[in-house]
Formats: structure tokens, C-alpha cells, sequence
């Protein structure tokens, strides 16, 4: 059994992404704010939240991140509240794929999408090398011993 976790630079990328969208929505509320006055509240509200959310919560959640590739499925867990475990038994995988967005490649991580008849597991940003070291794994086929 092999188990990954998500390294730092996952962090770094989804912490770029909600802050960048954080500042975006609260420069458009102080925009549009003389026309409707209670964008200021909304837009301190939604800074705030986003502040909290890619500082606070984040760091944490991305630490119960676990990817584990046993003999017969791959499993990820997750989960601070509410715990989740995802199971993709390697029997009913159809094909895996990694992908990466621009801000991802600058990273040098890259996300895995493993895909079964009437579902998908979206495994989060891990290094290029871990990724491809996924698909490596799971393209051995029967031979997960």
C-alpha cells in the first residue's frame, strides 16, 4: 500500500487562487458601491471570508488530504467537519488522466482525474512526478501486489 499526501505548493496554489478571487470580488463591490451602498459591508464580509478561508481553514484541510493506492483501489480521504473517504476500485477505472492549470504548471503540480462508468475521483494538486508516478501505478494494471 502506497500513501500520498498533497505537498506545500498545493497549498500555495489554492491560497493564490482564493485570494486572488477574494480581491477581486471586494475591488468590484467598492466599485459598484456608490450606485448601492451596502457593497461596502459586503465587500469587507467577503474579505474577511476569504482572509479566513485561505489562511485558516485551507492549511488544515489540506492536511487531512491522504492518497492511498492499495492492492485493489485507490482510496482519498479528506475532510476537517466532515470526513470523507472516496474509493475507486481499480476494477471499474476506465482511464486516468492528469491535467494542470497555468497557475498549477508554474508550480510544478499537476491534479489527477481517475474515471469509472458513472463517476470520476478528482485527486488535488500533487507533484508533476507524484502525478505521473499515479498513472504509472495504475496503468501496471493487475499487477498491484
Amino acid at each position: 500500500m502506497k500513501e500520498n499526501t498533497l505537498p506545500k505548493k498545493t497549498t500555495w496554489l489554492w491560497l493564490l487562487r482564493i485570494v486572488l478571487v477574494t480581491f477581486i470580488l471586494v475591488a468590484l463591490c467598492f466599485y459598484f458601491a456608490p450606485l448601492f451602498a451596502p457593497l461596502k459591508i459586503i465587500a469587507i464580509v467577503i474579505g474577511v471570508l476569504g482572509l479566513f478561508v485561505a489562511f485558516v481553514y485551507l492549511p488544515f484541510f489540506f492536511k487531512t488530504y491522504k492518497i492511498i493506492l492499495s492492492n485493489d483501489a485507490v482510496i482519498v480521504k479528506f475532510g476537517i467537519l466532515i470526513k470523507v473517504e472516496h474509493i475507486m476500485p481499480y476494477k471499474r477505472m476506465i482511464y486516468a488522466q492528469s491535467f494542470e492549470t497555468p497557475m498549477a504548471r508554474l508550480l510544478g503540480v499537476a491534479a489527477v482525474r481517475l474515471k469509472a462508468a458513472r463517476s470520476y475521483l478528482l485527486v488535488a494538486e500533487v507533484e508533476k512526478e507524484s502525478a505521473q508516478s499515479i498513472i504509472d501505478f495504475l496503468a501496471e494494471g493487475e499487477s498491484h501486489e
